[in-house]
């Protein structure tokens, strides 16, 4: 089968004229259709086009609030507590982000807390924020409870990803962004949109037992990476994002594969550190500039050639598929289309490939 290659400008405006179908404003649909194609540019389809089905099914069905009241609930000079009012992920959370940007300004460091928030894509996509501002930004989100807790089998803590970025001089920034899975949940729903098998050691079924069937390991459990560590940090992402914004938490928050008629109330936790607060912003970059070199000219293991830092592999990715265009598979395709033909879409998925 010839690969399906994806004109990303195209894809973005795909994703607009669905989400403003189901009565999402421009602008709204503009930041969450940036979100997707993000994930996608940076090699990430497991936060890319494969959410619009679930997204699309959550806004026809009234899960997701196409114009919500977005709400402060706390506002102080170094914080904000935020309720998303059921809205589509990446619009609160781009607001949020925003917020603690601009009170850094004035503070030097500064958070936010949202409730009431769905899924929001790739967690990097906030904590890049911060880095046009010469900050460092992070990035915190709970989600649906897959993943089983350390020493047990049931799923009851989300793959809740952590994200940090910080800006370099002339080099990439760095930016980690990882779930505390061993594997992204949309990992696994890709997998299982394609119908194709998972490695050995990313989940376990029902019955406790290693899968390496994608349904199987959705009806089971994501197993957390590095064993007890993985599964401490994601309860202290479930404690900053959730428990302390007000948001559900653990076995209790909502689904976004199934349930159409219900939001998730997921929360969120942002943060900015403005640089110049603490030091020269351009002696610090040029020390994260001597940090990557040392750590690149370190001795590799046999057969590495690069050694690469967070984030780096992912700048390297979008530069490329920016210009050639990015890569789904025919499940996903085929998700597109039903968009298209029920909501009758003028823009046409079957016409986007590129070669």
């Amino acid at each position: 089968m010839a690969k399906i290659i994806v004109d990303p400008q195209k894809a973005k405006e795909f994703c607009i004229e669905a989400f403003e179908v189901l009565e999402v404003p421009y602008k709204d649909a503009a930041v969450v259709a940036d979100n997707l194609i993000e994930g996608e540019l940076r090699g990430l389809g497991s936060h890319g086009l494969s959410r619009m089905k679930f997204y699309i099914n959550k806004l026809a069905a009234g899960g997701f609030n196409p114009k919500p009241n977005i709400k402060i609930v706390q506002d102080r000079p170094s914080m904000v507590v935020m309720d998303a009012d059921n809205s589509l992920g990446a619009v609160a959370g781009t607001k949020a982000m925003s917020m603690c940007i601009e009170k850094a300004k004035h503070t030097g460091v500064a958070c936010a807390a949202v409730h009431k928030g769905n899924h929001f894509g790739i967690a990097a996509f906030y904590s890049m924020m911060a880095l046009e501002h010469n900050m460092i930004g992070f990035a915190l989100c709970n989600s649906v409870a897959k993943m089983a807790v350390y020493g047990g089998i049931d799923p009851v803590l989300g793959t809740n990803p952590i994200s940090i970025a910080v800006p370099a001089g002339k080099k990439y920034p760095l930016v980690f962004d990882a779930a505390t899975s061993g594997v992204a949940l949309g990992k696994v729903m890709v997998a299982d949109i394609e119908g194709k098998a998972i490695p050995e050691g990313w989940a376990i079924d029902k019955a406790g037992n290693p899968t390496t069937d994608a349904k199987a390991a959705l009806e089971g459990a994501i197993l957390p990476f590095g064993g007890y560590k993985g599964s401490g940090l994601a309860i202290m992402v479930d404690v900053f994002s959730a428990v302390l914004s007000g948001a559900q938490f653990g076995m209790y928050t909502g689904e976004l594969r199934a349930d159409p008629e219900k939001g998730q109330n997921v929360g969120f936790f942002f943060g900015a550190m403005d640089i110049s607060s603490f030091q020269d912003v351009d002696n610090f970059k040029s020390r994260i500039d001597q940090l990557v070199n040392d750590l690149k000219a370190s001795r590799k293991e046999k057969d590495v050639e690069e050694i690469y830092m967070p984030g780096e592999l992912e700048y390297l990715k979008k530069e490329q598929l920016s210009k050639i265009g990015f890569e789904i598979g025919p499940g996903v395709l085929r998700d597109l289309i039903n968009i298209k033909e029920k909501f009758n879409l003028k823009n046409d998925p079957r016409k986007w490939e590129k070669v």
